[in-house]
């Protein structure tokens, strides 16, 4: 009855395990400890082997998941608490093909506008159930909770756009199975440098809210936010970032983006007249750096050090290819190395307990494991951020 023995149902078995633990890891949310009824006993109980029963035994864990999940505070570039000038955030939808696609909006505030300060201000909701349909074809009961995070001292909600208007419209697409949510810190830190910057959840993204169709693609979605930064904030020039797949979107999504294009950890190639920005690590275990080399323009200036890359008007693309540590680390940054804290802390919360189990499936974490025993998005950020930064404001 055990995953070391064959039986007639284990390639059944073993798709659900696969679905449940894929669930839990790309959630990151408390409470979604999927394999015990008490997830502190499998810190002293083996967990290299798991009974079918109690894989059985979980589901009950999985349909009665929280409602609600509050994460820590959001710490800002330097790694400590964000008290820098708040910046406004907003919620807010747009159409596209028939669908409501949620939106994240930062930007600069008028003067003497404090804005509302709330606790916590990013609000989603994680559509756990859209991996069971996905991959096994089920459709569960399971609740989609609501999971708030981000620092009301930060980012003010409510507040009036500052009357001299944007320097300029920022988009960051996320990866594969993200969300808007994944670089809030970097989004806030550009508002807080004068751009008017949005994040939607796409198709892709374990949040998203909206049944997919032909006319829901990235470009799509990216298009209605320019439109809307437009609209909303005035602004006639964008620039765009990503990380991972959304670095692929940074580098091939229709331009033109006169303030730059910044693919981190992934990036497609890129021929136009747009400034360019490459991020990427040796650490990276998910998209190696010597494919990202590949797509490294000739005249590009490369370094493997942060604090050499210089950004002025004058120079139109650049790659930071990462050798080693950054910012104190051990390691060159991973794949999630370059995310908020916030999010991959909350990953580290509800995954440590079940990466044995993910090494006896050799499940591809993303680089998740790697993360645990490192944990340098701090370090990461703190190092590389404020060149990110840089490339855009020289632009604006």
């Amino acid at each position: 009855e055990m995953w070391g023995h064959p039986s007639p149902c284990f390639a059944v078995s073993a798709r659900i395990l696969r679905c449940l633990f894929f669930a839990s890891f790309v959630t990151g949310i408390d409470g979604f400890a999927l394999f015990a009824r008490d997830p502190a006993s499998m810190q002293t109980t083996s967990r290299s082997v798991l009974a079918r029963r109690d894989l059985l035994a979980s589901l009950p864990a999985v349909l009665s998941a929280p409602a609600s999940v509050m994460l820590a505070a959001a710490a800002d570039d330097t790694g400590n608490p964000a008290k820098q000038q708040p910046v406004g955030y907003r919620a807010t939808t747009v159409e596209v093909g028939g669908q409501t696609v949620p939106i994240a909006q930062w930007y600069p505030m008028g003067d003497g506008d404090a804005g509302s300060a709330e606790d916590r201000p990013y609000r989603y909701r994680i559509g756990i159930g859209n991996l069971f349909r996905a991959f096994l074809g089920l459709n569960l009961p399971i609740p989609s909770p609501e999971v708030r995070s981000g620092d009301g001292d930060a980012v003010r909600t409510g507040g009036a756009p500052a009357a001299a208007g944007c320097r300029g419209g920022i988009v960051f697409a996320h990866g594969m199975l993200g969300s808007r949510f994944d670089m809030a810190d970097l989004c806030a830190a550009l508002a807080r440098e004068g751009f008017a910057v949005s994040a939607a959840d796409f198709a892709e993204s374990i949040s998203a809210s909206f049944q997919p169709n032909e006319e829901t693609s990235r470009q799509a979605i990216i298009d209605a936010e320019m439109a809307l930064l437009q609209r909303d904030f005035g602004v006639d020039k964008f620039g765009i970032f990503g990380h991972s797949a959304g670095g692929g979107s940074a580098t091939m999504t229709k331009g033109p983006y006169a303030l730059g294009r910044c693919a981190v950890a992934g990036a497609r190639p890129y021929d136009g007249d747009d400034p360019l920005y490459i991020v990427a690590s040796a650490g990276d275990g998910v998209i190696p750096l010597d494919m990202v080399r590949t797509t490294v323009p000739s005249d590009a200036a490369i370094s493997s050090n942060p604090t050499d890359v210089k950004w002025d008007r004058s120079q139109r693309s650049a790659a930071l290819l990462i050798e080693g540590p950054l910012g104190g680390a051990a390691y060159a940054p991973n794949h999630i190395s370059f995310l908020d804290e916030e999010a991959n802390a909350a990953l580290v919360r509800v995954l440590g307990p079940l990466l044995p189990l993910a090494r006896l499936l050799r499940l591809k974490v993303l680089d998740f494991d790697v993360y645990v025993e490192r944990k340098d998005s701090r370090q990461t950020a703190m190092a590389v951020r404020p060149s990110i930064v840089e490339f855009f404001s020289a632009r604006r």
